[in-house]
């Protein structure tokens, strides 16, 4: 889906984050520096890439859960309904029904539910969701949007389906919003049962990517068109510069599936949920050297013998070029992980150049390393995690600092903890 900008994300009283913090890429529109770090939609002004600065243990990771957990309870909300021990076995779905798990460091949050919200833009229009979510029960659920004036889609006071109000283009689910349990989500209902506004917005936040770097390699994308010839000339091409010995790259791309559900209910008719698994494999091919002339190549095993570095960085390739070439958001828990850092930074770059970027998509990531941000930066790009002594994370934006651009060397004051993203030192200084 082309067309969809993260506006903003907000937690409260989930993981490290007890009180609600709030991201968001819209920009400061104060502040006219380096607009072209920046693009335009709807009259408002959005950044391209936003990165999160903070110490080991700050909340960098539990930022990047938000996403996931929202997906994960769009996912599960489908399942309920079926209500198959079978299918639920199945190792894909496990920890698919884990109760959402609050801020665990004060007894005063534990007995409080969590509150997820996310803001998206598609196709002009802003859509405005949240929930309550207490363990596994559902307690409220809101659905607005915005055109020209601020319109209640759906609105959920309790876990009970008798509680739930529709409206406009999701006044069609009411004969079936039965099928909603308590514990389940009444958009991803409707999205399974053919609202077509339900299915765009639930089809828009599953397709936000959230990866991380920290990973041996990651997880296979699951389009075929991820490893197409014409992509794997520009991955080929980038590989190269971490391996200059690699002469071709072949890759098998298979999906299997390994389940297949019908869910007996005559409100769903007749569907079926497909469980599916995705296997990559990739052989390389290697230059092979007689006197300094090239003389043959020879084939390794990629994934065993390369570098963990180029192995993550190839790994990365498609979901990179999947947002590049047609739009999308794309979180990176630590982008610098095992990447050198101009590599990290040239990733940053393919997201603020308009040649290389030109569906305007928009990169999300977390980082221990400030020097990412010297150079042509918005301050309102660059966001702060810190940890109190209480165990509780809190979320700044830099442009909130009020001290002069030209006064402070960003990257220095960041290296000097000024910000509170730096962590205490382990030795005691006379050591």
């Amino acid at each position: 889906m082309n067309n969809v900008i993260l506006r903003s994300l907000a937690v409260e009283n989930y993981a490290s984050f007890a009180d609600r913090i709030m991201f968001t890429t819209e920009i400061d529109a104060s502040k006219k520096e380096y607009l072209e770090n920046t693009f335009e939609i709807a009259d408002k002004r959005f950044n391209k890439v936003s990165i999160l600065y903070g110490a080991n243990g700050s909340g960098k990771t539990f930022f990047c859960k938000i996403l996931r957990e929202i997906k994960r309870l769009l996912d599960w909300s489908p399942l309920m309904a079926m209500n198959n021990s079978q299918l639920l076995s199945l190792p894909q779905f496990k920890g698919m029904d884990a109760p959402v798990k609050p801020f665990v460091f004060d007894i005063a949050y534990q007995n409080k539910p969590t509150k997820f919200e996310i803001e998206l833009v598609i196709d002009k229009t802003t859509y405005h969701y949240e929930f309550n979510i207490l363990g596994k029960k559902i307690e409220s659920e809101l659905l607005t949007k915005k055109y020209r004036r601020t319109e209640k889609l759906i609105e959920r006071t309790s876990s009970s389906f008798k509680d739930i109000v529709l409206r406009s283009e999701l006044k069609d689910f009411e004969n079936k919003k039965q099928a909603v349990k308590e514990e389940a989500l009444c958009l991803p209902i409707a999205a399974l049962l053919n609202n077509e506004l339900a299915s765009k917005i639930v089809d828009a936040i599953q397709g936000i990517q959230v990866v991380s770097m920290t990973a041996a390699r990651l997880k296979p994308t699951k389009s075929k068109e991820s490893f197409s010839d014409e992509r794997l000339k520009k991955y080929l091409n980038i590989i190269q510069k971490a391996d200059p010995t690699i002469r071709d790259i072949k890759v098998s791309f298979e999906e299997e599936e390994i389940a297949r559900q019908k869910i007996e209910n005559d409100d769903f008719e007749n569907r079926e949920i497909i469980a599916t698994k995705t296997t990559v494999g990739v052989d390389t091919a290697h230059a092979v050297y007689e006197n300094g002339e090239e003389t043959s190549s020879t084939p390794i095993s990629f994934f065993a013998e390369e570098s963990l570095g180029t192995v993550k960085l190839f790994t990365a390739l498609p979901y990179l070029f999947d947002v590049l070439e047609s739009g999308g958001i794309l979180f990176i828990d630590e982008i610098e992980n095992g990447l050198h850092l101009l590599l990290a930074k040239e990733i940053i770059n393919l997201f603020i150049n308009e040649e290389s970027n030109p569906h305007h998509a928009q990169l999300i990531c977390t980082s221990h390393q400030p020097l990412l941000v010297s150079g042509n930066f918005r301050r309102d790009q660059v966001w702060v995690t810190s940890k109190d002594n209480y165990g509780k994370s809190t979320l700044h934006r830099l442009n909130e600092c009020k001290t002069s651009r030209a006064k402070v060397n960003l990257v220095n004051r960041l290296l000097e903890g000024a910000f509170g993203c730096n962590p205490d030192m382990f030795f005691e200084r006379d050591i």
